[in-house]
């Protein structure tokens, strides 16, 4: 009798900086702590393996939280290729614009990471926006021909920093007020662009993620033990 096919693990980075809104992060990391590939809470086989991810040691999110990060900023870049997702959550534009007007490291990350290709036995990575998070995509210049979203309140200045950050003669990038977009590919076909609107966004386009790598029966598992009521969008 031959046996199914091997489970799957990602590595999921979370990008942290001063300010970074709570829910945008933690949300994603709520949801994907609980897909299981035994649904065993009491001996979990965790199909994702989440690391935070900031320039210190320690940061200080939105209301003075203190988070500690796993990686610093040097090492996970040395180490991007290992990873299979990566969230970025958003935050008052007072926290993002030092980060968008220095070019900081964070902005360098996330171009390393969106130029990857696909990785050899899982496939297509993932690159996932929460809120504001989508001014650090715009600023790292990797939006330009794609569809993307964020706050309802900032789609403007999404605008705005697209239009200033994409390289000359790059297509414009769309942006739309939706609950979340699959922007499919970005350039050079190994990353894919998930985006989500304001905060809670974030939970229903780390469910929709689930759906995608494992299965909609996995998502589905996952928001009753959450008791969430999931906006699940037709793409």
């Amino acid at each position: 009798m031959s046996s199914g096919p091997p489970n799957k693990y990602y590595k999921v980075g979370v990008l942290l900086f001063p300010g970074a809104d709570i829910l945008d992060f933690a949300g994603p990391i709520e949801v994907l702590s609980h897909v299981l590939h035994n649904r065993n809470p009491d001996s979990p086989d965790r199909m994702f393996e989440i690391k935070t991810v900031a320039c210190s040691p320690a940061i200080r999110a939105a209301n003075s939280l203190t988070v500690h990060a796993d990686l610093l900023l040097p090492d996970a870049a040395d180490q991007i290729s290992e990873f299979h997702i990566l969230v970025i959550p958003g935050g008052p534009p007072a926290a993002l614009q030092p980060l968008i007007e220095k070019n900081a490291p964070e902005l360098d990350l996330i171009r390393k990471y969106a130029a990857l290709p696909a990785d050899k036995s899982l496939g297509t990575r993932t690159l996932l926006s929460v809120c504001t998070g989508a001014f650090l995509l715009g600023a790292a210049g990797v939006l330009s021909g794609m569809t993307v979203t964020t706050h309802h309140h900032a789609l403007d200045r999404l605008r705005d920093i697209c239009a200033r950050s994409n390289a000359p003669g790059e297509p414009a990038t769309t942006v739309l007020h939706k609950r979340y977009l699959d922007g499919g590919l970005l350039k050079g076909g190994g990353v894919r662009l998930l985006t989500a609107g304001g905060i809670s966004s974030g939970l229903d386009a780390t469910c929709y993620l689930v759906s995608q790598l494992a299965t909609p029966d996995m998502a589905a598992f996952i928001v009753r033990v959450m008791e969430y009521d999931w906006r699940e969008l037709k793409q």
